[in-house]
């Protein structure tokens, strides 16, 4: 009896020490059970811009905008102008009303309204909870960007947006 409660002491013991470190570089934290309600806001999404409506009803409203996938290539915050670190594109992605993208670590999903003025409004950011060693500071700034945003200016290949606590500046190069 003593050997079988060693045993299954040890196999309990091997087992809760196992670790899965997801990634590399990458530590991602337990997430709660969540309803069915939220796990639209935590689901993954590709990256590839979502096909153009056909012209007519459900057009772009803004298609210089919207339809594109937009790569961070600068931001200035508090005054400075930065680059931005790390192997995972900065990139938004603007479909009507919905803002999706990858703030470097984790995947965003919110809202955005764009007005003929040049004025934007971005709320209600989520993003999946993963922890990227070297990258929360820059994520944090880019999100408190986003949603301080107050005006855009688009052409070809370039969209700011920029608001009092900074500026942010996309590059779109697809073809």
């Amino acid at each position: 009896m003593r050997r079988l409660s060693v045993i299954l002491f040890s196999g309990l013991l091997l087992v809760a020490s196992c670790r899965n470190e997801g990634e590399k570089g990458k530590d991602t934290m337990e997430e709660p059970a969540i309803s069915p309600n939220q796990a639209d806001t935590t689901q993954e999404q590709s990256n590839v811009p979502a096909p153009p409506p056909a012209s007519g009803e459900g057009a772009y409203k803004y298609p210089d905008i919207e339809g594109k996938s937009w790569v961070l290539s600068k931001y200035t915050y508090e005054g400075r102008q930065e680059r931005p670190v790390g192997k995972s594109a900065i990139s938004i992605q603007v479909n009507g009303n919905q803002l999706s993208g990858n703030g470097g670590c984790n995947r965003l999903n919110g809202q955005i309204f764009l007005g003929e003025n040049g004025t934007v409004d971005i709320s209600n950011i989520s993003k999946t909870r993963e922890i990227c060693a070297g990258l929360m500071i820059q994520e944090t700034r880019v999100v408190e960007l986003l949603e301080g945003a107050e005006s855009f200016k688009v052409n070809l290949v370039f969209l700011e947006l920029s608001g009092p606590g900074g500026q942010l500046t996309f590059r779109n190069d697809l073809k």
